[in-house]
């Protein structure tokens, strides 16, 4: 797990187990190929067998994450599996920006070449790059909708990743099918903190996130202060907490006053 000053400090991070610097991109950055483009870049990246049903995660027993991704991004003449591989690219190219990025499906490893170095990502340390994803990301690593293979597993598993994209897009925005989270953080930070937007589109998503929860605590501790100095008693307004409390830990730590 990556610490967490680093990942607040948007500098870039060292992947050690693989040699490699990941750039944390920003939300600027990220504009260039679109957050749809992105966000399924990134959940097809993070693709995890676990998430299978049961009944046919049995026929992947000696398949790694990784093997599975290669395998889709193998398929020629399958429309869904080109534009995950494509996303998934456009994705690789904004986190490593100084490496050149090759993938090959047949030695089933994706290489990056910096200078007269090269390194490798394949089946033994692809979790360590998810991993360091995930905590960019600000994602615990297991949200992911249960896929259903049977027959041509890699064709399957593709397919079901579209209905996965649609779900988070559903998700995250009621009935509209596109995925707006960042831009519509940007533009609420921007008003609610009478913050300049350019300033907060050169936030990492990570920053982003963070700024975004702690203005909510603030927000509704605001709300609830304003409330009951007004008269408003503790019951009707419920549970104050501190805003300055640690909105990372795994344990709840809420303060309450």
């Amino acid at each position: 797990m990556v610490n967490e000053l680093l990942l607040l400090s948007g500098n870039d991070i060292p992947i050690n187990e693989i040699h490699l610097l990941l750039h944390p991109p920003t939300i600027k950055e990220i504009a260039f190929i679109g957050e749809d483009v992105f966000f399924s870049g990134c959940e097809f990246l993070r693709l995890n067998k676990n998430k299978i049903s049961s009944e046919d995660r049995s026929h992947l027993e000696n398949i790694s994450n990784f093997e599975i991704i290669m395998s889709i991004m193998r398929e020629k003449n399958n429309p869904l599996a080109l534009k995950n591989k494509v996303s998934a690219e456009m994705v690789l190219s904004l986190l490593f920006p100084t490496y050149k990025i090759q993938i090959d499906t047949k030695k089933m490893e994706i290489k990056f070449e910096q200078e007269d170095l090269t390194f490798v990502l394949n089946k033994n340390n692809y979790d360590k790059f998810v991993s360091v994803l995930n905590d960019i990301l600000c994602l615990d690593g297991g949200d992911t909708t249960d896929y259903n293979p049977s027959g041509n597993l890699a064709r399957q598993i593709a397919d079901k990743l579209r209905d996965r994209q649609a779900k988070l897009a559903a998700a995250k925005q009621g009935d509209n099918q596109k995925i707006a989270i960042l831009s519509r953080y940007v533009s609420i930070l921007a008003v609610g903190e009478n913050k300049d937007m350019n300033t907060l589109l050169n936030y990492s998503i990570y920053q982003l996130f963070d700024e975004f929860k702690r203005f909510q605590i603030k927000q509704d501790y605001d709300m609830k202060v304003k409330s009951m100095l007004a008269g408003a008693k503790q019951e009707d307004v419920g549970e104050v907490h501190n805003w300055m409390e640690d909105i990372h830990s795994d344990v709840d730590n809420n303060q309450s006053l």
